[in-house]
């Protein structure tokens, strides 16, 4: 039985915040007082923020679609069932879910932030995840 279900879009707050800090990073690279001789370093450094800021868009790009909370803790995302083990981290922005795929031992931390879903379904959400007991 479908306890609560929401089809979850991009969260721009994520994009922007993961945005944000990259471009720190990636200005600290730059503005540092490099010696000519760490040319390929700096480089590498530089190489290795831009990377990783395109593959963070990308996973927060991948975290959107059809996401159910089932009876027993349970929820359905992207075709899969997955176990909610232990009590969700929860913040006025999002929550952090860890979940284990059913038959498997592979585990899964699942960010689900607020600006993700409408208001009522976020609020839901918090309210059924706070009177669950949590699995271990």
């Amino acid at each position: 039985m479908v306890l609560w279900q929401s089809d979850l879009r991009v969260s721009w707050r994520s994009q922007w915040l993961s945005l944000l800090l990259h471009g720190v990073v990636a200005a600290l690279v730059l503005l540092m007082p490099w010696p000519l001789s760490y040319l390929p370093l700096w480089l590498l450094l530089l190489s290795l923020v831009v990377f990783d800021c395109v593959r963070s868009q990308r996973r927060i790009n991948a975290c959107q679609g059809e996401i159910k909370l089932m009876m027993n803790s349970r929820l359905r995302w992207q075709g899969q069932e997955w176990e909610i083990t232990g009590a969700p981290w929860m913040l006025k922005s999002g929550m952090m879910l860890r979940l284990r795929k059913l038959g498997s031992r592979r585990r899964q931390h699942l960010w689900l932030a607020a600006d993700s879903m409408e208001s009522g379904e976020w609020r839901d959400l918090r309210r059924m995840l706070m009177q669950q007991p949590a699995r271990r």
